[in-house]
């Protein structure tokens, strides 16, 4: 079985998980937890972390 390591693959990952964690019954959850105003910046700080990451991972697919 071969492994799919394109770029487009991980892009869909990380879509799915930023989909996880703002457009999901998850999402109702921990806002009834009633955090801190600075939680949703947060996780999008993770995900720009994550992004910044793959894309330097993936720097030799660039034209």
């Amino acid at each position: 079985m071969q492994r799919d390591n394109s770029p487009g693959a991980e892009s869909l990952v990380l879509f799915l998980c930023a989909l996880f964690l703002f457009a999901s019954p998850f999402t109702f959850w921990w806002f009834q937890l009633n955090p801190p105003w600075f939680v949703p910046y947060v996780f999008w700080l993770g995900l720009t972390a994550v992004t910044g990451l793959l894309a330097r991972r993936w720097r030799r697919y660039d034209l």
